[in-house]
């Protein structure tokens, strides 16, 4: 994968190697990365973690220390209120589109009436046939 070669070229490893060298289950390193005590950032389409062996170590020499994950624009674009705000704008078009669809559908029906009429050459007759009773 793309974002594995990438990783690897970053010196990143995974959270599995990161527990082997720290003695901790992936978990928990896992776990300290989304606390703050580790730096980490989320491959694999934000569904795996990765850290470094230097922050493992660092952490491990003190383990009372924070760092800033930074945010990706990943994680803004999840961001729960623009989240309702896209797909409020989607449904908004969606609307405009169904309203749009059904204005064409009744001018191409008024059209096709009118055509229909008068391409027509029906002239109504009123014949009335009368029985005649012997």
């Amino acid at each position: 994968m793309l974002e594995q070669r990438r990783a690897q070229e970053k010196g990143y490893i995974t959270l599995k190697e990161a527990a082997a060298i720290a003695n901790y289950s992936p978990d928990y390193v896992g776990q300290l990365i989304r606390a703050g005590k580790i730096k980490g950032e989320q491959v694999y389409s934000n569904v795996a973690w990765v850290t470094t062996e230097a922050e493992i170590q660092a952490y491990l020499r003190d383990k009372k220390r924070t760092v800033d994950n930074e945010v990706s624009s990943v994680e803004v674009l999840a961001h729960p209120a623009l989240t309702y705000s896209l797909y409020t704008i989607i449904a908004i078009i969606a609307v405009v589109l169904l309203i749009l669809q059904y204005i064409l559908y009744v001018s191409i029906d008024a059209r096709l009436s009118e055509w229909f009429v008068s391409s027509t050459d029906y002239v109504p007759t009123t014949e009335v046939t009368t029985v005649v009773q012997n």
